[in-house]
């Protein structure tokens, strides 16, 4: 497939009777924003940007009879999302940090710098998210007749769009994605385009299907889940099937451990991975992502400095020619692990024994240490391996002493520690 200059791609597979244009929706009883955005949008897990969009501060309380938008009333893109370093140039040159909820107006560029994401929404409703090190120029939200039909510049990096299914003429695209070498174009999907190089571009397909076209070749149908690579090797223009859905290991698991560990089973055919953290389902607020080689059987991607909170993660194979595949998603919580540790001092009269406790930490184990100084230097109890977050000491000779808990936790082959606080511990006497 020689001197290649111009892709366009046209959807197969569309949802009838759905508007060019989402129309407002008047909230009814007992109607929930995850309802109204599988009718509006196709898929119920974007009813967050509905939210935002509209200001809905508490979406399970929707208000019978608020007027719901799903279209902005000017033409211009939304940041949605963005994590990292994100810059923003206007039509005119005017450059600043991109923010959630700027408006971005035809001609306008978004960039991503190194371990940076940002999530666009365009005015027809359509999500745009791009990964670190991308570039695009966002040169229309419509045509000449006010009519959806976006056209993005790809200039680096990749864009992973999701546009809500369009009825439209025969022949009329309302969404493109141009680069130096190919323009992908569609009515309604959800697909991935990565500008590789500037020989070679892949597109992978994960719903729909789409029609590739160029000058040279007849028209080619890519249904999900397919890719292509676009490009002048002998395997350019033959249409794959995705690679399948990584299998988890211990999925869904708390990653309290120092770094989350994400694990997987090697998948036949694979050169290699791409695994993604987001605080969404959708991810559209990726905020952190890892390329790894195959090394099998077990696959692992580490992404430190996250912080506690609720994340999604999604892991793909790549295959060697570079077209990523079907992705496996799963849930996980993140706790801090700066636990107070905060103990207490209670005195047993009928034992003669000093009970202590503490504030515990999931899946650990402790160790005590009682000392005659607060720098504890003078040791007189040191005790590890303990299981609970309770132990009773025997009373120790009258004076002042101090005490802390120091919990380890192994999770995933990672070792934790959380110091607790030196607390004073004063002995009296006989009681």
């Amino acid at each position: 497939m020689s001197a290649i200059r111009w892709l366009a791609i046209a959807c197969l597979c569309l949802p009838m009777g759905l508007a060019a244009q989402p129309t407002p929706h008047v909230v009814q009883p007992g109607e929930t924003l995850w309802g109204i955005s599988q009718r509006h949008l196709g898929r119920p897990l974007l009813w967050p940007s509905i939210q935002q969009r509209n200001g809905v501060a508490e979406p399970r309380q929707l208000p019978v009879g608020k007027v719901l938008h799903f279209a902005d009333g000017n033409a211009q893109a939304v940041v949605v999302a963005v994590s990292g370093d994100v810059r923003a140039e206007s039509g005119n040159g005017e450059r600043s940090a991109a923010q959630p909820a700027m408006r971005l107006s035809e001609g306008g560029w978004i960039r991503t710098g190194p371990d940076s994401f940002v999530t666009l929404r365009l005015p027809d409703g359509s999500l745009c998210t791009l990964p670190s090190n991308s570039t695009v120029r966002l040169v229309r939200f419509s045509d000449a007749a006010g009519r959806a039909a976006a056209v993005l510049d790809l200039q680096a990096g990749e864009v992973e769009s999701r546009v809500p299914p369009r009825v439209v003429p025969a022949g009329r695209d309302v969404f493109r994605v141009r680069t130096r070498m190919a323009t992908v174009g569609v009515r309604g999907t959800h697909f991935r385009v990565n500008l590789a190089d500037e020989h070679r571009v892949v597109v992978s397909v994960l719903e729909s299907g789409v029609v590739v076209s160029t000058p040279t070749q007849p028209d080619l149908p890519v249904r999900a889940p397919q890719g292509v690579v676009i490009d002048d090797g002998p395997q350019g223009g033959a249409v794959q099937e995705l690679l399948p859905v990584p299998d988890w290991i211990d999925s869904g698991l708390p990653q309290n451990q120092p770094a989350v560990l994400l694990a997987w089973a090697e998948v036949t055919g694979a050169a290699g991975y791409r695994a993604q953290l987001a605080r969404d389902a959708e991810f559209l607020d990726v905020v952190a992502e890892r390329h790894v080689a195959r090394s099998g059987p077990r696959e692992l991607a580490l992404f430190e400095g996250i912080p506690s909170g609720s994340y999604f993660a999604r892991v793909a194979a790549v295959t060697p020619e570079g077209i990523e595949g079907q992705a496996a998603v799963s849930a996980f919580s993140r706790a801090s692990l700066s636990a107070s540790l905060v103990g207490r001092m209670r005195w047993i009269v009928a034992s003669n024994e000093v009970e202590l406790d503490w504030d515990p930490v999931a899946g650990s184990t402790y160790g005590l240490e009682i000392a005659e100084d607060a720098a504890l230097t003078r040791v007189v109890v040191r005790v590890g391996g303990l299981l609970g977050h309770r132990v009773r000491v025997e009373a120790l000779p009258p004076g002042q002493y101090f005490w802390r808990v120091r919990a380890e936790t192994i999770l995933q082959g990672q070792r934790s520690e959380t110091v607790g606080p030196v607390l004073p511990l004063l002995i009296e006497g006989v009681r």
